[in-house]
């Protein structure tokens, strides 16, 4: 189990992920994107390309709240899942 996190400029993305990004603000290329992975497949691939107005976490940045929720459960999931994990004690 592994979650890998990597923030990735325009430059280093695919051609069909440089085709699907947002171009709100100055330009994609001029954005930095959040990629995360999860055992070796995106579960999400994200911008901080906006607009000021835009910048809420009800608006723009409420993929934050999801992702975090996401990733907590992968989490706990690949926690279950681990027999290398040190067992509880209990005193």
């Amino acid at each position: 189990m592994e979650l890998q996190v990597k923030m990735l400029r325009y430059d280093n993305l695919t051609e069909e992920d440089k085709g699907s990004v947002s171009g709100n603000g100055a330009g994609p290329e001029y954005s930095q994107y959040l990629e995360v992975i999860h055992n070796g497949k995106r579960i999400a691939l994200e911008s901080d390309g906006m607009e000021p107005e835009d910048a809420t976490f009800g608006r723009d940045l409420n993929w934050i709240m999801a992702l975090l929720r996401q990733v907590y459960a992968l989490g706990v999931i690949d926690g279950q899942n681990d027999d290398t994990r040190i067992p509880e004690v209990k005193l």
